[in-house]
């Protein structure tokens, strides 16, 4: 009996690849949409887990006489060096977390962190790579975060950001509730870094609580403050603190 050898023609599967080639050029862009949208989901839901933590930190504290553990500013910090509250002001986020998280002595018998029920992986994720030991470098450390903070300020004020913003265009002293000014994203236009995002989007979290996730297209000054007008104390020395790369 003979065998059937038939098989596809060279020309059969040229067609099949190329069509192949133009089904992935259209759902690329979709995809790529849907990776960005999971990514950034991600990545607010780590940042607003270590809002949490610092929050009920602060309670806790609260509880017991005791500062909040937010960055102080030269003017806020209280007298005892020995605790968080008296230390700084940090230069960088990334100093500040490794004593918030006690990294000098994480994995240890004595590791005592500031926040407790969080995981140190909230510093890192969607492209930042965690740290390992406890030497934990600037490019592990997502967040931006605010310094200075107090109970007085609006809740509506960004309290951590991804790294890829230009948090110099951040207002630290105050905001009429109307400007439409853009805040830009990415390495080249004054972020510190293209990791997180790139310049396609960003994510904050807000002194309230709120997580937002921030496309390119909307990242001007009302979407930031969601239109609302605010002023930070004179006395007051608000400002951010960069991860320090």
């Amino acid at each position: 009996m003979k065998k059937n050898t038939k098989g596809f023609t060279l020309v059969e599967l040229l067609v099949v690849i190329g069509i192949l080639g133009i089904l992935m050029g259209a759902l690329f862009p979709a995809i790529s949409a849907a990776l960005l949208s999971a990514n950034l989901s991600a990545c607010s839901m780590r940042g607003r887990n270590l809002y949490v933590g610092i929050t009920t930190a602060n309670t806790e504290r609260e509880a017991a006489g005791l500062s909040s553990v937010w960055p102080k500013s030269s003017k806020n910090k209280s007298d005892d060096t020995e605790d968080i509250a008296g230390m700084g002001p940090f230069s960088s986020s990334t100093e500040y977390f490794k004593e918030l998280f006690d990294l000098e002595r994480f994995g240890t018998d004595q590791w005592s962190p500031y926040v407790s029920g969080v995981d140190i992986g909230v510093l890192s994720g969607s492209g930042v790579p965690g740290f390992t030991g406890k030497n934990i470098q600037p490019q592990n450390v997502t967040w931006i975060i605010a310094l200075g903070l107090t109970d007085e300020m609006e809740d509506v004020l960004p309290v951590l950001c991804t790294r890829n913003v230009a948090y110099q265009q951040l207002k630290t002293d105050s905001y009429d509730g109307t400007s439409t000014t853009e805040i830009p994203v990415g390495k080249a236009n004054g972020g510190e870094s293209d990791v997180p995002f790139s310049n396609k989007a960003w994510v904050l979290i807000r002194k309230g609580g709120a997580a937002q996730s921030i496309k390119l297209k909307y990242s001007k000054l009302n979407v930031v403050y969601n239109r609302q007008s605010f002023t930070i104390p004179t006395d007051a020395e608000f400002s951010y603190i960069p991860v320090g790369l």
